[in-house]
């Protein structure tokens, strides 16, 4: 709950992060008794399966143009919460077996590490006398 940041939009359910963050110990250990009653039987409220979509200006861009707009899905805070538990508890076991050239959706990785990758594996061969078939397992084609 600590990196939740206060300030965010509610969902559907109209409950705003502070409600929780400042909760009485009566609503915390409702959800502490709510979230493992989710996973037992593999069911979520249908609220936290819907999200509110309203569409934000861009800057500087005609208002009369539908490609001027940026939607923003706004999801039920519980559901946010549960979402980082679930998040927090998989990612270490996950990211262990990813290969290190998946960058996509990996914490302190981006595609600048790819492109790293790529110049490393091509000077490396390049060195080597050899030729390079790039970061990418199983990739046909050569460098």
């Amino acid at each position: 709950m600590s990196k939740l940041k206060p300030g965010k939009s509610p969902g559907r359910d109209n409950i705003h992060l502070e409600f929780v963050i400042y909760q009485s110990t009566t609503t915390s250990g409702w959800l502490c008794a709510f979230y493992p009653s989710c996973y037992q039987r593999l069911k979520l409220p249908k609220t936290w399966r819907r999200a509110s979509v309203i569409a934000l200006p861009k800057p500087n861009k005609p208002a009369e143009d539908p490609k001027s707009y940026r939607p923003i899905s706004l999801l039920c805070v519980p559901f946010k919460i549960l979402e980082r538990m679930v998040h927090s508890r998989i990612e270490p076991v996950v990211d262990s077996q990813l290969p290190r050239e998946q960058a996509g959706f990996r914490r302190g990785r981006s595609t600048a590490d790819q492109v790293t990758l790529l110049c490393q594996d091509i000077e490396d061969s390049f060195q080597d006398n050899e030729k390079s078939w790039g970061s990418v397992p199983g990739s046909d084609c050569c460098i």
